[in-house]
């Protein structure tokens, strides 16, 4: 098939070169094609050939393998799937003896774990089940259980040094051999504070022993050594200063969220309020009046209406009467302005104090359709705003909306489900 396909490709590229088109892309691509497809045969050809009759075999200790392959029988069956378990390579006797013999230097060698030698076993012994990277698999068997666990961790730490034997039965393929030896179980070397422990628990032992006593004193002196007992608490300090920390984080952190909610109420108050005064002064100017005059008289009235109750506090208005207060106080009147537009911290007021700022430097040509242009401006951004603010309205009313719907749903399901089961 992949001989077929080769020369099919090729064909087709000869054709094209004969025939001289323009497109030799194609001629290339056909060219990788039959390449391709010879590569193909020959690896096809090859592959496998040696393992359908020749097998490497594992070294002793990595187990065995499996493999699958397609077997053809001549007039029998063609790709018939066929899966075949491979042992591990058999060792000669001579093989198996000097592994077994490796094996017992081994484990003398490991089963110490970390114990200085087999004469001084305080700590527990490290037990291989298998040896010779795998070759030779180990069991063990302890004369005293009452010391070693069969995993060779201490049970019982001996008072006094006992010997205990240990048999390790080595099995290599068939070959098996037992191996014997012995260790030295001693008392594991004690610290200062374990044995001042060990003292003052026999000294209380001996209290519990008394008949007719209600109560143990506990012991106030050893060895001449004053004694102060004290419960074990918890360290209630420590927990005094972590709730002082979060106590005093929370505050911050509630401090900065009222800055928080004040800053973003002011922007939207500034919002609110900029169609507002940048229709007052298209107003104003086309009824004569110049920007100081404008500025004034939006200023005032405002502070009027404020001071009779009339109207709340708008911030916008009251950076007005700010710069009105400023130039009184011998600011010029352009660098009043400029400030009103930095103060309030918005694009928009900032656009309107370099319009104004203009106006008083150039003349008011032109001015008024400018002011007529930014207050359709602002009033489309209002309306922009004010969709925004309902879509996040309605998205905060999503919770409660879900909560009374499962309760809607539980009021309606619960006695439904209560009346089939009576």
């Amino acid at each position: 098939m992949y001989l077929a396909g080769a020369l099919v490709s090729l064909a087709a590229a000869m054709g094209l070169k004969r025939k001289a088109l323009p497109q030799r892309q194609y001629h290339q691509a056909l060219l990788i094609l039959a390449a391709a497809f010879l590569l193909a045969a020959v690896i096809g050809a090859f592959a496998g050939k040696d393992e359908r009759y020749r097998i490497a075999r594992n070294e002793p200790g990595q187990g065995a393998q499996e493999k699958e392959f397609l077997v053809d029988v001549a007039g029998e069956f063609k790709d018939y799937p066929l899966k075949l378990e491979i042992a591990e390579k058999k060792l000669t006797e001579a093989q198996k003896r000097a592994y077994l013999k490796e094996a017992r230097k081994e484990l003398d060698v490991v089963i110490l774990g970390d114990n200085p030698s087999a004469d001084a076993v305080s700590k527990a012994l490290f037990l291989p089940e298998y040896l010779q990277e795998g070759a030779v698999e180990v069991s063990y068997r302890f004369s005293d259980y009452h010391i070693f666990h069969a995993d060779g961790t201490i049970r019982q730490e001996p008072e006094e040094p006992a010997v205990v034997e240990i048999t390790a039965e080595l099995t290599c393929q068939e070959a098996a051999n037992l191996y014997q030896f012995s260790v030295c179980a001693v008392p594991r070397e004690k610290s200062l504070q374990e044995r001042i422990a060990e003292k003052l628990n026999s000294l209380v032992a001996e209290q519990n022993e008394r008949e007719d006593v209600s109560y143990v004193v506990l012991p106030d002196k050893l060895e001449g050594r004053k004694v102060t007992w004290r419960k074990h608490a918890i360290n209630k300090s420590f927990v005094i200063v972590f709730l002082g920390a979060a106590v005093a984080a929370g505050l911050i952190f509630r401090e900065k969220e009222a800055e928080k909610r004040q800053r973003e109420k002011r922007e939207r108050q500034l919002m609110m309020d900029y169609p507002g005064i940048v229709g007052k002064f298209s107003l104003l100017l086309g009824a004569g009046m110049n920007i100081s005059l404008a500025w004034e008289k939006i200023a005032l009235s405002y502070q009027r209406n404020r001071v009779s109750g009339e109207t709340e506090k708008r911030y916008a208005y009251e950076e007005m009467l700010t710069a009105l207060h400023e130039i009184s106080g011998g600011t010029g009147e352009l660098q009043a302005y400029e400030n009103f537009g930095n103060r309030c911290q918005l694009a928009t007021y900032r656009r309107l104090s370099s319009m104004i700022v203009q106006n008083v430097r150039k003349g008011s040509q032109g001015m008024q359709k400018l002011l007529e242009q930014e207050e359709w401006e602002a009033y489309e951004q209002r309306k922009a705003h004010a969709r925004q603010m309902g879509e996040e309205a309605g998205t905060k009313l999503l919770l409660p909306m879900g909560i009374m719907l499962v309760i809607v749903l539980a009021v309606l399901v619960i006695p439904a489900g209560m009346s089939l089961n009576l």
